[in-house]
């Protein structure tokens, strides 16, 4: 575990295909997992994770929303998450509300920036 990494509130447990269980507790971790060990390095929730926990790391994101993604991540992978009853439908939802708030949050950031530069 990476000291400086934003920890969850609730450890992420997944199921892994391999039939063992594995615990995640902060966003470094699902990073490196999903960097290094993913089964499949294809799916548009496995993208979506991998970047949202980057932008969590660099204080970007709430480490809660990149949590949320790396479950979506796992179970669109077929790793069922320990306690997570999540339909397809609910996926979607999430999945848009995450980039909806990622492109807000940018948005924010250049409107700031833009304001810096020019004095206001």
């Amino acid at each position: 575990m990476h000291n400086s990494a934003p920890r969850w509130a609730t450890p992420v447990h997944v199921h892994l295909q391999c039939g063992l269980e594995r615990g995640f507790v902060c966003v470094h971790d699902a990073l490196d997992f999903l960097e290094h060990e993913w089964p499949s390095r294809t799916g548009a929730l496995y993208a979506r994770a991998a970047n949202l926990c980057r932008v969590a790391l660099d204080g970007g994101l709430p480490a809660d929303m990149a949590r949320e993604a790396f479950i979506f991540a796992c179970l669109e992978a077929g790793m069922p998450v320990a306690g997570e009853r999540r339909s397809r439908r609910r996926h979607e939802h999430v999945g848009d509300t995450l980039a909806a708030s990622l492109v807000a949050h940018h948005a924010a950031e250049t409107r700031m920036a833009h304001a810096l530069a020019h004095g206001g």
